[in-house]
């Protein structure tokens, strides 16, 4: 026999759903919902315009050991001797035919703009040292106009030096070419040419690859910023032109 409590619960009705009040808590937890994104996304935009204002170029890594070699006017030197100057370090050789004297172009820019100021310094380092003597780089330098006493050009053991830049400066492997036409127009090796800023405490702040096909013109401008930005540190972002990245047009197939 059912009792009197389950009699009532069987023969209640049910109530009658109040929509004006369903749908209006619902557009309530929506406005919620809506304006907390709002203030939320124009935080989140206020942020990034200031971050982007005060943005400076990274530490991007470190060249945890030195580097002793020998100087063009045959003077042993290492990079530590560079602690607390800025300089923008290349990877060359005398004998190249073509992009070694586009990167010495760049590099030569960046010397007619800042030679007289203390912090800024360029390195050179040979990519064949067994090669390039003191001598011969010596004769290169003076015979392209780039003589200048904070500008070093580098040579020395070829097996450190390898080494070095492969496993400090994070360059490419460097190849030799045996094909006889490419020897005629890249030269005897196939080597990292790209532009690496390093910062008064041995940090690397970027690398610019200056001689690529396409994006060079922008690696340039990137390079002139940011190496202007770690000389100045009182100067930010805004304060340089916009630098508009080249847009990669999509193969067409035939």
């Amino acid at each position: 026999m059912e009792s009197e409590q389950d009699s009532n619960d069987i023969s209640r009705e049910p109530r009658e759903l109040n929509l004006v009040a369903w749908y209006g808590t619902i557009a309530g937890l929506c406005a919620i919902i809506l304006g907390g994104s709002f203030f939320i996304t124009r935080a989140y935009l206020e942020n990034h315009r200031e971050n982007r204002k005060n943005w400076r170029p990274g530490k991007i890594g470190r060249l945890e050991d030195d580097l002793k070699a020998v100087n063009r006017d045959g003077r042993e030197v290492s990079l530590s001797e560079l602690k607390g100057k800025i300089y923008v370090a290349g990877y060359q050789y005398t004998d190249c035919p073509g992009g070694c004297l586009g990167m010495a172009s760049v590099m030569k820019e960046l010397h007619d703009k800042y030679r007289n100021n203390p912090k800024f310094h360029l390195v050179s380092i040979s990519v064949n040292p067994n090669g390039d003597t003191p001598e011969k780089m010596d004769a290169w330098v003076k015979d392209k106009g780039v003589d200048a006493p904070n500008w070093w050009f580098l040579t020395g053991d070829a097996e450190k030096i390898k080494n070095y830049m492969l496993r400090h400066f994070k360059f490419y492997a460097t190849e030799e070419n045996t094909d006889p036409l490419a020897i005629a127009t890249q030269g005897q090796w196939a080597h990292d040419q790209r532009l690496v800023i390093v910062d008064g405490e041995a940090n690397i702040r970027g690398y610019y690859g200056v001689m690529d096909v396409e994006g060079g013109e922008t690696a340039v401008k990137l390079l002139k910023r940011d190496l202007d930005m770690i000389l100045n540190p009182e100067k930010k972002l805004a304060d340089y032109p916009e630098i508009r990245f080249p847009v990669t047009q999509p193969e067409v197939e035939k």
